[in-house]
């Protein structure tokens, strides 16, 4: 009895220590960032107990936010698509009301607490214009044989309504000049003249004006009826008053809001933002027009990028001065969210607009300033191209004096604690300096609002940001509609004489032209960055070789497919070699291969077309993956169990294409093409029926993953492939894709299956290409698994393993929680994920961008180059200091015991 109970007490502690590894590491070397998305609809909620407000966003997501903070409370992520859009949000006083989807609509009551589910019914519509609120009852608005019909529903049992309200609004012409503001339509008819009619109840009676407009829209949060009529860019404002309407012009607005204060009195809320960096506020009464002195403001921060700000939703009341005082969370056009408090200031702001990511680039940090006069002195050739560093002798030893002097000085003033050492500041905006091993660098986002952000990947701030106002719009995916933007590194830190350079291609506002928006990636400042061009960009791609000024310039073909070189006036280091570019239009399956000749001056560009490949209609290109320009292949080939060599087909000029095309028999028919740019040979084709989306594609080395959804199983397949030479290299120098004719390679090929599925997929990369290779996979249920290549290699055994490490085939690929490297923190709606390597030859840089951000350092063959975190360092020392004490001791007697025996 007592060894059971010794044996029970032995396996609790030991369970207890297994709960508990790690734990110490657990957002040590990662961060999360959540958001919600751009704000749909909002509701304030002033209650002393609570303090929220409600937001509903276009991200499908339903939040609520702590009115001081603007944090995150909770959080619901409805349906993607349309079926999850939220229509409208209504809240009472235990719970908040939303109605969502087209088709179907469904209606679900959250708590207002915790964000549980109470209730849900959903009920199929047609023809819907409009959905509100109004004493308990959800009404449906909707057209019907020239009618508006309003059916009612009991908004949480879903019982409709006993009858159907019905209106003869002949004077309703189109929805898009017609507008619903607390259960009244107002409508433009076909000669402009204002109609209002109410909705709450069966009445044919309408209210007419004598008032011609183009535009009209409705007052959010209004209580009353409320519009403002736009007729040739003057704007008035027309609200419903016991059953008469009154008419307010409106001097200036960018956006404006009514709120019902105190007894039959209403107050209109203004913002404008004038200047980026400026909020200008005004209140007034609506009846009389009295501007309310506490209510209008001016507020400046340097710190702000603001454009064209609209106040969602708002609260006012009176203070114990028996002053008006409001809460206005704004938001803005390029989707950030902000609480303002009237009169005051910005209580929060929050960006996003980072929840629309499409471009994402990682950039190395530069050296500090000791750093880089020790670069400019010693081993820095570039130094020596550069006229206004002197290398003579004098110059030369001055310089190392005065980098002495800097040194010393910093250490004194360290050591007496004056300045904070490097390891303190590390992460902060006045050390942004580059560490040893490479982790510290800067995350430059594109997001689709038009907003280019700086964050420092240590910890997740904004370091900077750069509103693209003006500049130009985004450039539409053929292949999934979304916004898309090109950005080129051109010139890194490294080149101490040079500041680093960042170009974004935008699409010109006024034309098809293409605009290049020029900016420093470390700052985000622009001098005279914008450069418009004459043409179309079709295909940027860069050089090989730098110029003079260390820029790696970009060869951008145009619609006609001429080359240009950006920049243009800046002659080349060396002559390039000559370069072959392929160009590839989803909409008409057209693939080109062209070779182009740069010249050393950088003029008078030439390319020649050398093949062309055209897919049959209507087969759609939906992916190209082609390897990694920074990843590195370090071993080239695999030892096998006879000790003989399979070598890897290792082709730089290889690209992976995927076609979509529809079949009648087998519904989908999805193909796999490895196509030689060089050349245009398709070296291998492979098709996979029945498969449609969502579907990945990764290239790297001498492998490929393709993921996709099965339609006849009803699952996610991944399919491997694998490229070998044979036991002798085809080519043994240089590889080669015009000299003769090519061998086709020896393609392996397996197929597994993932228990989920898949958002994004990622190999890892790191600076030598030593490392093992593992892939990163984004799941619907929120997890970022880390899977090793040698589950999904083509090569896995059928029985006995032949290979050395080879694991017999399973086609069911595991997902164990150890795997999960964001362990407890889910990852929704992710749109992507990059990598980059660092110094640390084990070490990967990831950074998933979506709905949330997350950013974490991977090491897939372990940190064989680093100590680790529990390495005794006192012990090694003693050891040593012992050893050396021990030689010098045991010299002396061995010298000693020498001479002895030389007088024998």
């Amino acid at each position: 009895m007592v060894s059971k109970l010794i044996f029970t007490v032995l396996l609790s502690s030991f369970l207890f220590t297994v709960n508990g590894l790690y734990e110490d590491q657990a957002g040590k070397f990662d961060w999360k960032q959540n958001y919600v998305g751009e704000v749909k609809f909002s509701s304030i909620d002033v209650d002393v107990t609570t303090k929220r407000l409600y937001v509903a966003t276009e991200k499908n997501v339903v939040a609520s936010l702590a009115i001081d903070t603007g944090d995150i409370i909770w959080r619901q992520i409805l349906e993607k698509g349309p079926e999850g859009s939220v229509e409208l949000i209504h809240p009472t006083k235990s719970k908040i009301i939303t109605v969502s989807g087209v088709d179907v609509i469904k209606v679900r009551g959250w708590d207002v607490k915790d964000g549980y589910l109470h209730f849900e019914w959903s009920t199929e519509t047609s023809n819907v214009l409009y959905l509100f609120v109004f004493n308990g009852l959800l009404h449906n608005v909707y057209s019907s044989n020239n009618l508006i019909a309003v059916d009612t529903y009991h908004l949480e049992t879903g019982v409709k309504g006993k009858a159907t309200y019905t209106f003869p609004a002949h004077w309703f012409s189109d929805s898009v000049r017609c507008a619903l503001s607390s259960g009244s339509l107002a409508c433009l008819d076909v000669t402009g003249k204002l109609n209002i009619g109410s909705l709450i109840k069966s009445n044919t009676d309408r209210l007419g004006l004598d008032m011609i407009g183009d535009k009209i829209e409705a007052v959010p949060g209004s209580p009353i009826p409320a519009f403002i009529v736009t007729n040739k860019n003057v704007e008035k404002l027309v609200y419903v008053k016991e059953n008469k309407i009154l008419v307010r012009s409106l001097t200036s607005r960018s956006s404006s809001f009514i709120y019902t204060y105190m007894a039959d009195r209403h107050i209109l809320l203004q913002i404008s933002s004038p200047m980026q960096d400026t909020i200008v506020t005004e209140g007034s009464i609506l009846e009389d027009s009295t501007v309310i002195e506490s209510l209008s403001s001016k507020e400046s921060k340097s710190s702000l990028k603001i454009s064209n700000p609209r106040i969602s939703s708002a609260f006012c009341g009176r203070s114990k001065a028996n002053t008006v005082n409001c809460v206005a969370l704004v938001s803005t056009q390029d989707q950030s969210l902000m609480l303002l408090k009237m009169p005051g200031s910005i209580k929060w702001h929050r960006e996003e607009s980072l929840t629309n990511i499409i471009n994402v680039e990682f950039v190395d940090l530069p050296v500090s300033d000791i750093e880089a006069a020790i670069e400019k002195e010693f081993g820095n050739k570039e130094s020596f191209l550069d006229h206004s560093v002197s290398t003579g002798a004098f110059s030369m030893f001055v310089r190392r004096l005065f980098s002495q002097l800097q040194q010393l000085r910093t250490l004194f003033a360290t050591v007496l604690g004056i300045i904070e050492s490097p390891s303190e500041t590390t992460g902060t905006k006045s050390n942004l300096v580059r560490d040893q091993f490479g982790l510290h660098k800067i995350i430059v986002t594109v997001t689709s609002a038009g907003k280019i952000f700086g964050i420092d990947n240590l910890n997740g701030e904004i370091l900077w940001s750069v509103l693209l106002c003006g500049v130009g719009t985004f450039y539409e995916n053929k292949v999934n509609g979304l916004p898309s933007a090109p950005m080129h590194l051109q010139r890194n830190s490294k080149h101490l004489s040079y500041s680093p350079m960042c170009t974004l291609l935008l699409k010109s506002e006024d034309s098809e032209n293409t605009v290049l928006f020029t900016f420093n990636p470390i700052n985000g400042e622009s001098k005279n960055g914008v450069t418009q061009v004459p043409y179309r960009v079709v295909q940027a791609v860069p050089l090989p070789v730098l110029n003079i000024e260390m820029v790696r310039s970009l060869i951008l073909f145009d619609s006609s497919n001429s080359p240009h070189l950006y920049p243009a006036d800046t002659p080349l280091s060396s002559k390039p070699p000559p370069l072959f570019i392929y160009i590839a239009n989803p909409t008409n399956g057209l693939l080109q291969g062209f070779t182009v000749d740069v010249p050393i001056s950088g003029k008078e560009l030439s390319a020649k077309e050398v093949w062309k490949t055209q897919f049959n209609k209507p087969t759609q290109l939906i992916a190209i993956g082609s390897r990694d320009a920074m990843e590195h292949v370090h071993s080239q080939g695999r030892v096998l169990s006879d000790r003989s060599v399979l070598y890897k087909y290792i082709n730089p000029n290889m690209v992976a294409i995927l076609t979509l095309a529809p079949d009648t028999t087998h519904k989908s028919v999805l193909t796999l093409h490895l196509l030689d740019a060089v050349s245009g040979i398709i070296i291998y084709s492979v098709v996979h029926k029945r498969a449609s989306h969502p579907i990945h594609l990764v290239h790297s080395e001498n492998w490929l993953l393709c993921s996709y959804y099965n339609d006849k199983t009803r699952r996610t397949e991944i399919a491997s492939y694998e490229l070998y030479d044979g036991n002798q290299l085809s080519n043994s120098s240089d590889f080669s894709s015009v000299g003769g004719s090519l061998i086709p390679p020896i393609v392996e090929k397996q197929a597994y299956i993932l228990p989920g599925f898949l958002q994004a997929m990622k190999p890892t990369i790191t600076e030598k290409g030593i490392t093992s290779k593992h892939i990163l996979m984004a799941t619907t249920t929120g997890h970022l698994l880390e899977v090793p290549w040698a589950f999904l290699d083509p090569r896995r055994p059928l029985g006995e393993p032949k290979e050395e490490g080879a694991i017999p085939y399973i086609p069911e690929l595991p997902m164990p929680s150890e795997s999960m490297i964001n362990y407890n923190k889910s990852l929704m709606r992710v749109d992507g994920i990059y990598t980059t390597p660092s110094s640390l030859e084990s070490t990967c840089l990831v950074f998933v961008y979506g709905l949330d951000l997350f950013y974490t350092r991977v090491a897939p063959s372990k940190t064989f180059d680093v100590l680790k975190e529990d390495f005794d360092y006192l012990v090694i020392i003693i050891v040593t200091t012992i050893l050396l004490i021990s030689a010098y001791v045991t010299k002396n007697l061995a010298s000693q015991k020498a001479l002895k025996q030389a007088w024998k």
